[in-house]
């Protein structure tokens, strides 16, 4: 089903309609950018991962942690940006690192082309948020459930680029409480 809307958008979309570009942020702050496309072999990838009969809400999470995933990986290898180490100072003296700021923005940017291309069911893009937590700020790419209007962090400056952003509920995720294990399986091997 999927690779049949795909195909259709590609070859019979509108002169003005086109897939999802993205600005991607680098160098702490978006202070570099750099304009993305990726192929239609990119988007075929992408839309397996919900292309697997019937999620649910928490498939569709963990569908959605794996696209963002991919789609840093793509980004990576496309901007240069591959080598991101988790956190800040990590990769600080490396070339092309990405801060909060940048990592939010890029994946609420894949947030949003999920939605635009209809592979998401059952939540949508939401706005990015912020935490203040004594002086130090962080931001993170949001989702809500659709049906119940609960919102979740997709927070991937915690991981290195192309390993699955954490998940969490947002309340939970303003108070800086640990991810849990029921959004993130991997950490239950730690």
């Amino acid at each position: 089903m999927f690779y049949l809307r795909i195909f259709l958008f590609f070859v019979f979309s509108a002169p003005l309609a086109a897939a999802p570009s993205f600005v991607h942020c680098y160098d702490f702050g978006c202070k570099s950018t750099q304009e993305l496309r990726f192929s239609a072999d990119h988007w075929q990838q992408i839309g397996a991962l919900f292309d697997q009969g019937e999620l649910d809400p928490d498939q569709e999470k963990q569908a959605i942690r794996r696209a963002v995933a991919m789609m840093e990986r793509i980004s990576g290898k496309l901007s240069g940006t591959h080598l991101d180490k988790a956190g800040n100072y990590p990769g600080y003296d490396l070339e092309r690192q990405m801060d909060c700021i940048d990592e939010s923005t890029n994946t609420f940017q894949y947030l949003l082309a999920l939605q635009q291309l209809e592979l998401l069911k059952w939540h949508r893009a939401d706005l990015k948020q912020r935490r203040i937590v004594w002086l130090a700020t962080h931001w993170t790419a949001t989702i809500s459930e659709i049906d119940s209007d609960a919102r979740f962090a997709v927070d991937s400056w915690y991981r290195d680029n192309g390993e699955m952003p954490y998940l969490q509920p947002l309340k939970d995720w303003k108070r800086k409480r640990k991810f849990p294990v029921a959004f993130n399986p991997e950490l239950a091997s730690n």
